[in-house]
């Protein structure tokens, strides 16, 4: 929706508000709140165990100096003391990392406490337990010695972590701090992350305390039980994510005008606005507002947020995400395809592939995507011709290869794992996933990124996910959807924006100048305003406040909430707007 003259009204800081609880800001308040509770442990008994558990990215030499100098322990242990060495954690580490690839490795069925030294550990926990007086341990995933008498957990949000990370922190267990963000995220997300989720999960039950330390310098904590209070508030309410911003090589200026995003930005070029596995959630409790990762709803409350079917199929993941690419004044994607379910599983260890599709949110009289290969196509020939391209000054003939459909605003076409693909320069796209972790780039227009190194092609592992048979009339027939009109009442109309029947999410749009009534049906819903300015969602009883959607935001709908109803609000009353409706299938 770019009109020059149009004023964002895109959410850029998110915040909700949680009632009843209350929050500590700040080293002096914290360490205070936590002397008052030991004061009162310690007048019931002489011994006691603090225990500071952290995530990886929150600073443990603060948390000594600012916090656990000033509570007067008896005694003091570092768990990172019983970690194995940088070496031999590699060595376990490297059939995940595969040290030759720069993006992609094997997911870790591992657990944290496998990379420690039992002896050391043991040691350590026979310390403890002949300690007198107050003992305090810390460390990333120290509860594996003991979870104590008070149990503290550290947290940090995925963005901010991710900050740290470009900015020269270490991964764990590793001194690497010079190497290139891309392999420290890859160690990341197929290894560290992985089994410090799996570490942390029960803790969120367990914990006296939670600190946010996103914030280094000013973090903030509230007590267990209102961390979970706050957690179970959110299964009843509609909720927005932060959204993060990302330049890009190929990025545009769409996001920068029309969602006010980032505006001294060369070019904002991604915005992930519905992944929950990456993003956080602002939370304001009493005097002020924790930023915490969105897994913490998923991991807590799993079957209150994403329904109890998709917790039993896939656990702890929301399998529904959007975020959008945006080429408007920029340039094409690259040339890209998603493995298959079957390569996911064999080469990854992953339990989904890649699917995704593409709904058009704003188009130039020139918007294009690329979708699936021209008529009669063989594989092993376009394969060859890209490693060729790889070559100075050979290129890659797209128009020889590759469909290229024209498109416009609120057209919508299906990417199954297996497509080859990308997006048109000029183009806003929506991008609708099931699940999200691998695009292998197979042309890049002979680019470099800001490094001035060319981006990662991944033609080694694409080649064997190239779908032959998604070529020609087939695609138009079967990848580009029909939008069929499904039903229609006062005020309203449902049409489904979906195309194959096996297309493993449902995507829904609906046009209404009066209130529709939906019901979630015991699955996570996202929607999207796809076209005006705002609309409302509100309780059919009052179980939560009006929440109100702006143009272009994505809002989570939890599973718990049951009927709800949407209406224009405000600058929309009494205009014709569309949002979108998007879930895993519950058929």
């Amino acid at each position: 929706m770019y009109e020059k003259n149009r004023q964002p009204n895109f959410d850029l800081h998110p915040v909700t508000v949680i009632d009843g609880v209350t929050s500590y800001s700040g080293y002096e308040q914290i360490t205070q709140l936590l002397k008052n509770r030991i004061a009162k442990e310690k007048a019931e008994k002489e011994k006691l165990v603090v225990v500071f558990d952290s995530y990886h990215g929150v600073n443990q030499s603060k948390i000594y100096k600012n916090i656990i100098k000033g509570l007067g322990a008896d005694l003091v242990i570092d768990s990172e003391t019983a970690r194995l060495p940088e070496e031999v954690i590699f060595e376990r580490f490297k059939k995940f990392i595969v040290p030759e690839d720069r993006t992609y490795g094997m997911y870790s069925v591992s657990t944290v406490d496998e990379y420690f030294d039992e002896a050391m550990v043991e040691a350590l926990k026979e310390k403890i337990d002949n300690a007198a007086g107050l003992v305090v341990v810390y460390g990333i995933a120290s509860s594996i010695l003991t979870r104590g008498d008070i149990l503290v957990y550290g947290n940090i949000a995925y963005p901010e972590l991710n900050i740290r990370l470009a900015q020269g922190l270490d991964n764990w267990g590793a001194k690497n701090y010079s190497e290139e963000l891309l392999k420290k995220q890859k160690r990341g997300m197929f290894i560290e992350w992985r089994m410090l989720d799996r570490h942390k999960r029960p803790l969120l039950k367990a914990m006296d305390y939670m600190i946010d330390f996103t914030k280094e310098d000013k973090p903030v904590a509230v007590t267990g039980d209102d961390y979970r209070k706050a957690i179970e508030e959110i299964t009843n309410r509609p909720f927005k994510p932060n959204p993060i911003f990302t330049k890009s090589i190929w990025g545009g200026q769409w996001l920068q005008k029309v969602l006010g995003a980032k505006p001294d930005w060369e070019n904002v070029g991604w915005a992930l606005t519905g992944i929950l596995e990456i993003q956080s959630i602002n939370l304001r409790c009493g005097e002020n507002t924790l930023e915490v990762p969105c897994n913490d709803l998923l991991f807590y409350k799993p079957r209150e947020i994403l329904g109890n079917k998709i917790f039993y199929f896939w656990g702890y993941k929301s399998p529904v995400h959007v975020n959008y690419l945006d080429t408007w004044g920029g340039g094409n994607l690259s040339l890209q395809v998603h493995p298959t379910t079957d390569y996911a599983f064999e080469v990854f260890n992953s339990s989904y592939g890649h699917h995704e599709s593409y709904y058009i949110m704003d188009a130039t009289d020139h918007s294009s995507v690329y979708l699936g290969l021209k008529e009669g196509t063989k594989v092993p020939e376009l394969v060859q011709a890209l490693k060729d391209a790889q070559n100075p000054g050979v290129g890659f003939d797209d128009t020889k290869y590759i469909n290229k459909l024209p498109v416009k605003k609120h057209d919508h076409v299906f990417i199954p794992g297996g497509t080859v693909h990308c997006s048109g320069e000029g183009t806003v796209v929506l991008e609708i996933d099931l699940f999200c972790f691998a695009t292998f780039k197979l042309w890049d227009w002979d680019r470099v990124d800001y490094d001035g190194r060319p981006r990662p092609i991944n033609i080694d592992h694409g080649q064997y996910n190239i779908q032959e048979n998604f070529q020609g009339d087939w695609v138009t027939d079967n990848l580009v959807s029909k939008q069929k009109e499904l039903a229609r009442g006062n005020g309203w109309r449902m049409e489904n924006s979906s195309t194959m029947s096996y297309e493993p999410m449902t995507v829904n749009r609906y046009w209404f100048t009066k209130p529709i009534c939906l019901n979630t049906d015991d699955a996570i819903i996202i929607h999207v305003l796809v076209e005006g300015e705002e609309a409302v969602i509100e309780s059919l009883d009052n179980s939560f406040e009006p929440y109100v959607i702006h143009y272009a935001e994505a809002v989570f709908v939890p599973a718990n909430i049951g009927q709800y109803v949407i209406k224009p609000y405000g600058k929309s009353v009494n205009e014709e707007l569309a949002v979108l409706q998007i879930f895993y299938p519950q058929k």
